[in-house]
């Protein structure tokens, strides 16, 4: 996976990077896999599966605004197709895709078992479903405001900016919480992991301010370009502030190596569709 190395070493959010890279390793691709992304968002996955192999990849999601900027991301990348729908009623005929992926997207379901269901329907039997989903259980250096709110009042906030881990979600998971509703969907459990524990202060506040300068378009087209994690990260790099930054994140994520058995930022799952309708 030395090319998946390469292609995430620009990626700034280093919860994002170690959710991309267990996704990955863990869907034993193929090729000619049908996978779809369930809830593709901006079309990250689309385009590390693009540069990873021979793929029939698929996308869906009911954000206009993230499939305009999918779009744009995955320009003139052929054999991806993406669609405007939902999760909760998906557009595909049953036993479609060998892979699906479901990241980032459970708790932002009104009905996060029909979601699931559907899932189930459009998997081939056989077939492997990664999810990943907030930890209700987050570090306290991720989301220092909710966190000690949550301790002190049982509440927390709901939208903008400080927000942060719960910026529009209806819900979070403890683990048990999501394997029990991937269960009830029909699904065997085939792995369970916490992922990302340590991290900078405020790490969930550093990357909404960053998302909405990048985004917001009020960051310098040159960085902008230089922090794309869509963008392969030279070999020979040149030593910037951004380069710096990526380095320092490393070296903390480099912490999160190993089985991680306290507080986490995301759950991962690994699941497969049972060998019968």
């Amino acid at each position: 996976m030395n090319k998946l190395h390469l292609l995430l070493e620009n990626v700034g959010d280093m919860a994002l990077k170690r959710r991309a890279r267990r996704i990955i390793e863990e869907l034993e691709l193929k090729s000619g896999d049908s996978i779809l992304d369930a809830g593709c968002g901006d079309g990250f996955y689309l385009h590390l599966l693009s540069e990873l192999g021979k793929f029939k990849l698929t996308g869906i999601d009911f954000d206009k605004n993230a499939l305009a900027s999918a779009k744009n991301n995955l320009s003139g990348i052929t054999g991806i197709t993406i669609f405007h729908g939902s999760v909760m009623d998906l557009p595909f005929k049953s036993n479609s895709f060998n892979k699906v992926i479901l990241t980032e997207v459970a708790e932002h379901l009104p009905d996060d078992l029909k979601g699931l269901k559907e899932i189930y329907r459009v998997l081939k039997p056989g077939g492997i479903l990664v999810v990943t989903v907030p930890n209700h259980n987050y570090p306290f250096l991720w989301d220092p405001v909710n966190k000690v709110l949550e301790l002190t009042t049982g509440k927390h906030i709901k939208s903008g900016f400080w927000a942060g881990l719960w910026n529009q979600h209806i819900r979070l998971y403890y683990p048990d919480e999501i394997i029990s509703k991937i269960k009830k969907a029909g699904f065997k459990i085939e792995k369970s992991e916490n992922v990302t524990h340590y991290s900078l202060p405020f790490n969930h506040h550093l990357l909404n301010f960053a998302a909405r300068m990048l985004y917001g378009g009020s960051m310098n087209p040159s960085l902008a370009k230089e922090v794309s994690k869509f963008n392969v990260a030279p070999k020979k790099k040149k030593i910037t502030s951004v380069s710096v930054a990526f380095k320092v994140v490393n070296i903390i994520d480099k912490l999160n190596d190993g089985v991680i058995d306290k507080s986490s930022v995301s759950v991962f799952i690994k699941s497969r569709k049972t060998n019968h309708n």
